[in-house]
């Protein structure tokens, strides 16, 4: 049986049962540390896990007692743990899933911006995945990455919106052109030498167009 457990914020493991109840002998894990194992619903205090109950070394477990011959050795509960029992087990990296798709959609969003009824909600569901990914890499650092991926994503995304936006302006405004209004939005492009020459080729094609 394979066991992981969080130290200081940070996940160690896996580690076989032998090697996790050594380092609980020695004191390097503490019994307010979390540990977790393939069955286990969630991470519980190392105190409260009975298969990693061991029998430490005198020097170590010295217990202080008050006055009254009372044991003050703190008692160990699942609130005092540092990860919220909502925490993904090892193995199921959510959040780094969630980062690559915010990517991926953020790419797609800029590069496709033009196609706005497509570019349009994918760059909505890159900013989305990208901020769900960033809070759940905030709030447990050690259990979840993909960080950079996530930030990349929603910036990405955030472009691509807008790029969609501006394309989707620029369709509508010529839409609202009528020929003549284009024609010359066309020619104003072109060096001044040339526009003159231009007119009168389109002056000739019309003259065609209209001959009976």
């Amino acid at each position: 049986m394979n066991w992981y457990y969080a130290k200081n914020g940070h996940q160690q493991g896996p580690l076989p049962t032998e090697d996790i109840r050594s380092r609980i002998a020695m004191g390097e894990i503490s019994a307010t540390d979390l540990a977790w194992c393939e069955g286990m619903s969630d991470w519980q205090p190392v105190g409260q896990i009975p298969q990693l109950k061991v029998e430490a070394s005198p020097a170590r477990e010295t217990v202080p007692v008050d006055a009254a011959g009372e044991s003050m050795a703190p008692s160990y509960s699942a609130s005092a743990a540092p990860f919220s029992s909502s925490v993904t087990p090892p193995g199921q990296p959510v959040s780094q899933g969630l980062a690559i798709a915010s990517l991926i959609c953020g790419i797609l969003s800029l590069v496709g911006c033009c196609f706005w009824p497509i570019s349009g909600p994918i760059s909505i569901v890159a900013i989305v995945l990208g901020i769900v990914s960033l809070g759940r890499v905030k709030s447990a650092p050690a259990l979840y990455g993909g960080r950079g991926m996530a930030k990349a994503g929603a910036i990405l995304g955030g472009l691509g919106l807008l790029a969609t936006i501006v394309w989707l302006a620029v369709a509508i405004w010529f839409i609202t052109l009528t020929p003549e209004e284009m024609e010359e939005k066309v020619i104003s492009r072109m060096p001044e030498a040339q526009r003159q020459e231009f007119r009168e080729k389109i002056a000739a094609e019309r003259a065609k167009l209209n001959q009976p």
